[in-house]
């Protein structure tokens, strides 16, 4: 009796889009030149600034992909959040497919969520609903044969 078990599991982290976010941040700063202005005045401004640009770096330059029985697990960002979480039976197929990193992070009415963060392929999943949420992965053929592992075993036993 064989009980194995078969996750995929893969993370991408965009550090191009980290490298931009602190050379323009580090740019602003500089080019503003708070330390020359009324600082009273500057104080709130900057400290907004750096504040919403931690927190797109921190939430949106990484993913973490998990996909088996459980389902397809997604963990963005270095804290693991926002979280999105797809059961296996609320997904009704699976395949790969090409994506352009020029429309990752988008809801839209007929594709669904697109979570990604770089071009290439990536694994698109068709909900019970009728939406789909596509997903990028490092490897997305390994994340459809977990899922496709996962869904013959539960058909079999």
């Amino acid at each position: 009796m064989n009980n194995a078990t078969v996750v995929y599991s893969g993370r991408t982290t965009n550090w191009p889009v980290i490298v931009a976010s602190v050379v323009a941040g580090v740019a602003l700063a500089v080019f503003g030149r708070p330390w020359d202005g009324p600082w009273p005045g500057m104080v709130v401004p900057l400290a907004i600034f750096v504040g919403l640009l931690v927190v797109g770096v921190v939430t949106s330059t990484s993913m973490r992909v998990t996909a088996g029985p459980r389902g397809v697990q997604v963990y963005c960002g270095v804290f693991g959040w926002p979280r999105f979480t797809y059961s296996r039976e609320r997904i009704s197929g699976a395949d790969v497919v090409a994506v352009s990193v020029w429309r990752s992070w988008t809801w839209t009415r007929r594709g669904g969520w697109q979570l990604f963060l770089r071009s290439g392929p990536a694994l698109r999943l068709a909900l019970r609903s009728g939406r789909y949420v596509t997903i990028g992965v490092t490897d997305a053929e390994a994340a459809l044969a977990a899922l496709d592992l996962a869904a013959s075993g539960a058909a079999r036993g």
